[in-house]
């Protein structure tokens, strides 16, 4: 009985020294969710972007037009083809 006594006391004395020399961790917490949000946020601020200069990004990217002359296959001597 005296040595669990004894073994009981020096627990609560070393969670006792653990508890009284505790430092303060200077770490950060991030949540899990948080990276998720970042990357929800770059890619609404990217497509809004892309909405907004549309008529620029088509014109880098060439939305060519019909030349002029441009006759569709059939339609040279009057062929023209009829529904079913």
């Amino acid at each position: 009985m005296k040595r669990l006594l004894s073994f009981a006391l020096g627990c609560v004395v070393c969670v006792c020294v653990l508890i009284a020399t505790e430092q303060r961790a200077m770490a950060m917490y991030v949540d899990p969710g948080s990276g998720l949000l970042a990357l929800q946020s770059a890619a609404s601020v990217m497509a809004a972007a892309a909405f907004f200069l549309r008529r620029k990004i088509r014109a880098v990217f060439g939305a060519r037009r019909k030349p002029q002359d441009y006759v569709p296959l059939g339609d040279e001597k009057g062929e023209t083809r009829k529904a079913a």
